[in-house]
């Protein structure tokens, strides 16, 4: 399991990257969408939310982010409704009450709609309930997103499942080691124990499944990636 924490890691110094944006300031959009804030669209109360929840452009108000993403949630929008899922789950503690039931319903809608991080939690929401089953079905939707938290999990269950299958848990040991610019001594190690079970014909299938893997991010994990760089366009769809 230590190769799933050292991807963890790995996975958090990446989405901590910031988006950036061409001649408009953060402060300015940020005034800009609390100018629009009351017109009833759900990607600028959700957008709102993000400023808020990360202090950017604005100061940090954990409580006011929450509205906004519960606003927007109303609204249908499905990022907003994993921001309010993250919130119930404890994300920022005291800002909202815990209510782990809620947060699993609001994470679901955007997971089924299919964000690969809601994909991953749900699949986390699973595991925690034992219910290894379900777990890897949406950590293999993450996954095949490119979501490598979900892959590690996912090589892990293979490998250790009531129902094991060597020859998927290699291939995505395979890809793990693919996309680490230095693979950890945990993973290299969780593949060599694979490697002594597998035959050479197996260990083939492993490569011909591992190449063929990855489906490509949908369109909501696409929207979710582009974060602060679609608000110019935002902005001016709106400001007319």
């Amino acid at each position: 399991m230590q190769f799933i924490k050292y991807l963890l890691i790995f996975s958090s110094i990446i989405s901590l990257s910031p988006a950036t944006a061409e001649e408009i300031s953060k402060e300015m959009m940020f005034t800009r969408l609390s100018a629009l804030a009351t017109s009833g669209n759900a990607d600028v109360k959700y957008n709102l939310g993000m400023f808020l929840n990360n202090g950017i452009g604005t100061a940090r108000d954990n409580k006011a982010a929450f509205q906004y993403f519960s606003e927007a949630a109303d609204l249908g929008h499905e990022l907003a409704s994993y921001k309010v899922g993250c919130y119930l789950a404890g994300q920022f503690p005291g800002a909202v009450p815990v209510n782990e039931a809620d947060a699993h319903k609001f994470k679901m809608r955007a997971a089924e709609a299919g964000y690969d991080l809601a994909q991953f939690d749900v699949g986390m929401h699973f595991a925690k309930m034992r219910d290894s089953q379900n777990a890897a079905i949406w950590w293999e939707r993450a996954s095949r997103q490119g979501n490598m938290a979900a892959t590690a999990y996912l090589s892990n269950y293979f490998s250790n499942s009531s129902s094991p299958n060597l020859v998927k848990s290699y291939a995505l040991a395979l890809l793990l080691k693919a996309t680490m610019p230095e693979p950890s001594k945990q993973l290299l190690a969780h593949m060599a124990q694979l490697e002594t079970k597998l035959s050479a014909e197996q260990q083939l299938e492993s490569e011909v499944l591992r190449a063929s893997w990855l489906t490509g991010k949908t369109p909501l994990s696409v929207k979710a990636q582009s974060g602060i760089d679609a608000i110019p366009a935002l902005l001016k769809s709106l400001e007319r």
